[in-house]
């Protein structure tokens, strides 16, 4: 929420031409890089499939800690459990470092993560979706 409201803020606020060009540019590059690419592609299919494997067999500490199961946080091979720790700790440096950066230039960066994230939520409903749809066909 304070993401998105920063982001208004700084919209709000007015930006100068070469302001306006870099959240234009900073918005279309997180929207194809990470909510496209790396969200839509990659994560939200695996994180959804991984959400769906859970069931009341399933290990109790998967289920306890199912939104960890799901990101592959705990509970999947090795090197998957590494990378998955590896990528929160860069999106940790990453919040730390822009947290520094002064306005307006915060606020855009903000801007671009925003759109990323409403993506990604997006392919999230679509991807369980079509999941649940192609579940309750083949039942």
């Amino acid at each position: 929420m304070q993401l998105g409201r920063r982001a208004l803020a700084t919209l709000g606020g007015g930006l100068e031409p070469l302001e306006w060009l870099a959240l234009a540019l900073v918005s279309i590059g997180f929207l194809y890089g990470e909510g496209v690419r790396a969200l839509q592609g990659s994560w939200v299919p695996r994180m959804v499939a991984r959400a769906g494997e859970l069931r009341s067999d399933s290990p109790r500490l998967h289920r306890v800690l199912a939104p960890l199961y799901a990101m592959s946080l705990i509970g999947a091979e090795r090197r998957r459990v590494v990378r998955a720790w590896l990528g929160l700790a860069l999106i940790v440096a990453a919040v730390l470092v822009v947290r520094g950066l002064p306005e307006p230039w915060r606020g855009i960066i903000d801007a671009g993560v925003c759109v990323a994230l409403l993506w990604g939520l997006v392919a999230i409903a679509r991807e369980a979706v079509v999941r649940t749809r192609l579940t309750d066909s083949s039942a």
